[in-house]
């Protein structure tokens, strides 16, 4: 199957056979769709090898990676997506479909609320104690029935520069970059430097420090 392309093909899991939907996104591990069995909704992600010049994933199956972050997060109580069906030898996981609003969008469309920004505050607080890191780029939260979901796994040891505070904050703060960089893919509107990882800035500390001084 070409996984940068999967729309409308059929996959066979554990839970049943998946028509594959729409694509809901690439990241840095994978290629992630909606999908349905039975009039219910999942995700499906198709791991990929395309490098990533800022973060290197080792040598370790990211399938097992993603289950061990999984299982990790959910001993630490973060809300986020229940893990249906692993398949190692053919490089996905299904997980469940969160149905709220990404908060990329609420960011863009200038729905951002308090309920969320302090949530994630929580979330960070509660990793920082157990010096871990998530991927706090909007694209991996969903704001559904009054709770924050991070939808990816991804987890690494901490490290301050890459921190919800000094990182993440600067793309949830960066609403135009965001509109923008969604509509052509072109990173150069919320990083830096072309893919490099590391968000814009200048202009953001006023909102950023804004946010630290109320939620942290």
């Amino acid at each position: 199957m070409n996984i940068k392309n999967a729309e409308g093909k059929y996959i066979t899991t554990k839970i049943g056979c998946l028509k594959i939907i729409k694509k809901l996104g690439k990241g840095k591990s994978g290629y992630s769709y909606l999908a349905s069995n039975a009039n219910k909704k999942y995700v499906i992600k198709f791991m990929h090898n395309e490098l990533c010049s800022y973060y290197s994933f080792g040598s370790e199956s990211k399938v097992k990676l993603e289950l061990n972050a999984y299982n990790l997060l959910n001993k630490l109580k973060i809300s986020i997506p229940k893990l249906y069906n692993i398949n190692i030898k053919d490089n996905y996981l299904v997980k469940e479909y969160i149905d709220g609003e990404l908060i990329t969008d609420s960011i863009v469309n200038n729905r951002l609320n308090d309920a969320s920004l302090r949530q994630v505050f929580i979330i960070s607080k509660k990793l920082k104690a157990s010096k871990i890191n998530i991927d706090y780029f909007p694209d991996n939260f969903i704001y559904a029935d009054k709770k924050l979901y991070y939808i990816d796994y991804e987890c690494n040891p901490y490290d301050e520069e890459w921190n919800l505070e000094n990182w993440g904050l600067y793309y949830w703060a960066n609403s135009q970059g965001l509109s923008a960089y969604k509509k052509t893919h072109d990173d150069t509107f919320i990083n830096d430097k072309t893919n490099n990882g590391r968000p814009i800035k200048k202009g953001f500390d006023n909102i950023v420090n804004h946010w630290i001084s109320q939620y942290q």
